[in-house]
């Protein structure tokens, strides 16, 4: 599997656990972004990674990454710890390599 299909098929992993999971959300930074869709995401688990500022994830033509050797994933652990441990397992299981130290302000680190 290359990088583009490790991403996705751990982001559907962890929506089938009931997860809001995207690689996909816009927005000028975090803050926002949670101001904007905290009532959406409101009693849910989420996991995210945000577009903005320039933050776009590129693949070359076989779907491996080319603009980030690490990308910083957001989430909402407060309310969810044990749900956002799983999604580190699933994202480390499809072959990528993730970590968490388990604080509500630290994001999921994922490096190549």
């Amino acid at each position: 599997m290359n990088d583009k299909q490790k991403l996705n098929t751990a982001f559907r992993r962890m929506r089938s656990l009931g997860v809001t999971a995207s690689l996909g959300i816009n927005g000028c930074c975090r803050s926002c972004i949670w101001a904007d869709l905290a009532r959406e995401w409101e009693g849910k688990p989420v996991v995210w990674f945000y577009k903005g500022q320039g933050n776009t994830l590129r693949y070359d033509d076989n779907g491996m990454l080319t603009s980030h050797h690490t990308i910083y994933l957001n989430h909402n652990s407060e309310q969810f710890p044990e749900m956002i441990s799983k999604c580190v397992d699933i994202l480390n299981d499809v072959g990528l390599k993730a970590e968490w130290n388990g604080e509500q302000s630290k994001c999921i680190r994922v490096f190549w």
